[in-house]
């Protein structure tokens, strides 16, 4: 796939087979999701291997079993019923889990996602009037065979708590949720897929991804920050609760920093000037071996400082013309410019 240039927006709504649904995870151990996927599956007491023996009809089958999804079984011996997969076989045939059950037992299962996890059920995709024309078939999730690891990542994002339940907590009242699989590509416009939070794209603190009547939207994030488009929900027709603003808390926890340091972590290429009004620091973590902060000229250090500290002049292997205050080493020699 070529990589796409421009944010698309749309909105996910109710499909003709299967119905929309989406099957939300995290969800109680005494309740919530149990529709999602159901097996008849045999444990081992002390074994954290569990083999799918058959599927249950009107169920996800065991192909959609995945790690990170909660198995709740009673009479099996797990702590409130209730563990986490942490290995899947091919085709979903068996599976381990993080708890070992202390019973011999052949029961149905109820499997469902766990929390971070959604799964979204016949989708259909609606491009709002004036967006370029664009179908399922241009949209990747992160981990299909097919996506690239230059394309932009796309993302289902859900509304925010309603004006009725609103608590002083609204920053963390939103779901951004990045597709990552693609399982039924059922037309153009009509899918089904897997969703998922992250470290990046954090799990709302009450996930509420769908309700009667309403629909959610769909769009591409950008390249390097996966951060969402800011945009209101009448433009696409989406019911949005207190509004739609993924960026409220990325770009929040990027500039909403102690003023003692510079709200960036990691690696970063500045094309253009940099000013800084103050003082600036640079500290050679401690576990760190060979140069930093170092001036490049080409491919020559022209000026760097090495792991102990001492700075050092780059060896020039030819005489670059004479300037008035400058400072050059060559060949065991230093040169100074004057007047």
């Amino acid at each position: 796939m070529a990589n796409k240039k421009l944010l698309k927006l749309g909105k996910i709504s109710a499909g003709s087979e299967g119905g929309f649904k989406v099957f939300s995870g995290g969800t109680p151990s005494s309740g919530g999701e149990t529709g999602f996927i159901r097996v008849n599956a045999t444990f081992t007491n002390g074994s954290t291997n569990v083999t799918v023996n058959s599927d249950n009809s009107g169920y996800y089958p065991r192909t959609y079993i995945r790690v990170g999804q909660l198995v709740r079984a009673t009479s099996v011996g797990f702590t409130d019923n209730q563990t986490t997969i942490t290995a899947v076989a091919s085709g979903g045939n068996s599976f381990t889990v993080l708890q070992a059950p202390n019973n011999d037992i052949s029961k149905t299962a109820v499997i469902k996602p766990g929390k971070t996890q959604a799964f979204v059920q016949s989708g259909s995709l609606v491009t709002p009037a004036g967006y370029p024309n664009w179908r399922y078939n241009d949209v990747t999730g992160s981990n299909d065979p097919e996506y690239l690891a230059t394309e932009r990542k796309w993302a289902i994002l859900t509304q925010m708590a309603l004006t009725s339940s609103r608590d002083e907590n609204v920053t963390s009242v939103y779901g951004v949720y990045e597709i990552v699989e693609f399982t039924d590509r059922l037309s153009n416009s009509l899918a089904s897929y897997f969703i998922t939070s992250s470290d990046a794209l954090p799990e709302p603190a009450a996930f509420t991804p769908y309700s009667t009547g309403a629909s959610l939207g769909i769009t591409e994030l950008s390249l390097n920050s996966s951060v969402p488009q800011i945009f209101h929900g009448g433009d696409i027709g989406i019911l949005e609760g207190l509004g739609f603003a993924g960026e409220q808390d990325q770009i929040l926890s990027f500039l909403d920093k102690d003023s003692s340091g510079f709200p960036f972590t990691g690696s970063a290429q500045i094309t253009g000037s940099l000013g800084v009004t103050g003082s600036a620091e640079f500290i050679q973590d401690d576990d760190k071996v060979g140069d930093f902060f170092i001036v490049k000229s080409g491919s020559l250090k022209s000026l760097s400082t090495n792991d102990s500290g001492v700075v050092k002049f780059g060896d020039f292997q030819y005489t670059p013309p004479a300037t008035a205050g400058g400072i050059m080493y060559s060949g065991s020699n230093f040169f100074a410019g004057i007047e």
